[in-house]
């Protein structure tokens, strides 16, 4: 092969290698980085999850089980769940509070506090209110890994309302149940509206 055309196919190859290289380093990153922190521990602890779901008695899974207002598409009708994005109250951290009217007109208060960077959960509260029985809490904290619990039971005409407290064993299904709802709770499209101290 002449001299001249054997450099000239070798300036052709080289180009082209170059141009595949370019284009190749011109993807997209792959779609696992655009995933964030918190939607990752979603995925990882989705089985998980959906098992201490299954694991609740009756009463307690009729009380917690609200994960049909925690989509997006519940959201979005008149008269679905109000989601807001609180102001930070320690740096890095998010906040959110939902706020769900139940079918029985009772209502759900959820409120997950988690850092930023990591997704982690740092605090995790619910509070569900059932018309003629009261109010009954549930918060998780992650630095004692402790799950206290509060009834408020409903006062009678003239008399006093009642509370009970107590603590809830570690590595039961409730405080999983409660992380579980906290995460999901963090990967909702909510308003960025309440600009205020919880």
């Amino acid at each position: 092969m002449d001299r001249r055309v054997r450099t000239a196919a070798l300036f052709a190859c080289a180009t082209a290698a170059a141009t595949v290289g370019l284009v190749i380093s011109a993807r997209p990153p792959v779609a696992e980085a655009a995933v964030s922190p918190i939607e990752r521990l979603v995925a990882d602890s989705a089985v998980a999850d959906s098992a201490a779901f299954a694991s609740l008695p009756p009463a307690l899974a009729t009380l917690l089980d609200i994960r049909p207002a925690l989509t997006p598409e519940a959201l979005s009708t008149p008269a679905g769940a109000q989601c807001s994005t609180l102001a930070e109250f320690r740096h890095g951290e998010e906040r959110r509070r939902l706020r769900v009217v139940m079918p029985d007109s009772g209502t759900v208060i959820l409120y997950t506090a988690a850092d930023e960077e990591s997704g982690a959960l740092n605090r995790v509260e619910f509070v569900r209110r059932t018309p003629g029985l009261g109010q009954r809490g549930l918060v998780w904290n992650a630095r004692l890994d402790a799950t206290s619990s509060m009834w408020w039971f409903e006062a009678r005409r003239g008399g006093e309302r009642q509370a009970e407290r107590g603590n809830i064993p570690r590595g039961g299904p409730v405080p999983r149940v409660l992380r579980a709802l906290g995460r999901q709770l963090l990967t909702l499209p909510c308003e960025d509206s309440v600009r205020t101290r919880r």
